[in-house]
């Protein structure tokens, strides 16, 4: 099972297309710097500084269909939040037409670019601090859970016959203890993407309270089955918390 980490602040990226020393490509930079420097919480990255796995929110700002940030993202194997196209915004905003010098609206194409990227990173911000509020909500529940946890893992296979009254006791509060948590996790409203491993993992606390009912019946198939169901089910949300 994942092992779960303190979760470091979120950092929002924002990686443009690469230097080439095409017009466009030089706007879109310049545009860039525009929001960062009235953004703090985001900051500047090449594709190349964003490993696989990277724990980071990126924003890619792709110069044009030759000068992609997003396809040299996916090639070091990352999934920006959001990717703006430069060529499509300005062509919305009627500023690029054939026959127009690029550089002569430099300044004009910067802005409307920068407005666009503004408005994209408020959403990526946004998301971000609702990850970091579910994260930090929902670890005194994980550290309750991984306590349950270990303990169900030390419970021996169900009894044929009598079985201490000890033992049994502890078994049943194991169950009181992942109901009472299910109930808890009704209090936490998890991102929209991240709604139904959250629901999974609250599942999987109804499936350890059935697997210690089948435990207290001596019903080892229930005990397993449930407690293997519980295991899956958890690992999707654990995932997104390590």
């Amino acid at each position: 099972m994942a092992q779960m980490k303190k979760q470091d602040a979120p950092a929002v990226v924002l990686v443009p297309c690469a230097r080439t020393g095409h017009a466009g490509c030089e706007i879109v930079r310049k545009a860039v710097a525009r929001v960062l420097a009235d953004t703090p919480e985001a900051t500047l990255a090449e594709a190349a500084d964003c490993p696989r796995g990277v724990k980071r929110f990126i924003l890619a700002v792709d110069g044009s269909s030759a000068c992609r940030a997003s396809q040299a993202l996916a090639d070091c194997g990352v999934r920006p939040s959001q990717v703006v196209s430069a060529p499509a915004v300005l062509a919305e905003a009627g500023l690029v037409k054939p026959g127009v010098d690029v550089r002569a609206l430099a300044d004009r194409l910067g802005e409307a670019l920068a407005n666009a990227i503004r408005g994209s990173l408020a959403e990526v911000v946004a998301e971000a601090r609702d990850r970091a509020r579910y994260a930090e909500e929902m670890a005194p529940a994980l550290k309750r859970f991984r306590d349950l946890w270990s303990k169900l893992e030390a419970v021996p296979a169900p009894p044929n016959g009598q079985v201490a009254e000890e033992l049994r006791s502890r078994v049943e509060l194991m169950g009181r203890r992942s109901r009472n948590l299910f109930t808890r996790l009704d209090e936490v409203s998890p991102p929209s993407a991240w709604a139904e491993p959250h629901d999974l993992f609250q599942d999987a606390l109804l499936c350890i309270a059935y697997a210690t009912e089948g435990w207290t019946a001596g019903n080892q198939e229930r005990w397993e089955t449930n407690l293997e169901k519980a295991r899956v089910q958890v690992e999707p949300l654990l995932r997104r918390l390590t």
